[in-house]
């Protein structure tokens, strides 16, 4: 499959949107950053799908009596891929030991020192934990587009790291507003069938 390479280049760094021709449950009503897009594959983030709140002291087994062992934030699933590894996809006003530095004010995390930053008050002034992440063989994604289970957009800090989940409505509430931004509704789709 030949694909203009600059198709690859201008998915890094965006936005997907599950449209609601999305089959695989799984990324149904998923909100992806796209960390990397390649003739190789593609790598992103799901950073709508909130599991729970978690407590940082005992999940990162941070041992200072100074910081609250009640002190809880939200656990994201970020795909189906590597559920032991986590990320900290935040704002680049923290800057420690960065696994990756993206445009519009974005970073990428793994190090464990930035959980500790954020206990003590001292992380990114806006972040997001998610474990796992979502990954494409190369063309599938291209595919996916194809087939209309993705919408495309430029990637929001502001909407990224909106409404705090408190409820496992959230995902379902997030993407839809992130549909309306795009002045879209899911009753504007209809179901066809595509001639091979």
């Amino acid at each position: 499959m030949n694909v203009n390479n600059k198709i690859f280049d201008n998915l890094t760094n965006k936005t997907l949107i599950a449209s609601p021709y999305m089959l695989d449950e799984l990324f149904d009503k998923s909100l992806i950053y796209m960390l990397s897009h390649t003739a190789e594959g593609a790598m992103g983030l799901i950073f709508n799908h909130f599991v729970d709140h978690t407590a940082i002291k005992s999940f990162f087994n941070i041992v200072d009596d100074k910081i609250d062992e009640h002190l809880t934030m939200p656990l994201y699933l970020g795909g189906p891929v590597e559920h032991q590894r986590g990320f900290f996809l935040h704002s680049d006003d923290y800057n420690k030991n960065l696994l990756l530095k993206c445009p519009n004010n974005l970073a990428l995390s793994s190090n464990p020192e930035i959980s500790y930053d954020i206990a003590h008050g001292n992380g990114p002034k806006n972040s997001l934990f998610i474990i796992g992440y979502t990954v494409w063989k190369s063309g599938q994604l291209e595919e996916e587009i194809k087939n209309n289970f993705w919408i495309v957009t430029d990637s929001d800090q502001e909407f990224i790291f909106s409404e705090h989940p408190e409820s496992n409505e959230y995902p379902d509430n997030k993407w839809r507003q992130a549909l309306e931004n795009f002045g879209i509704k899911k009753s504007h789709f209809i179901i066809q069938t595509s001639n091979a």
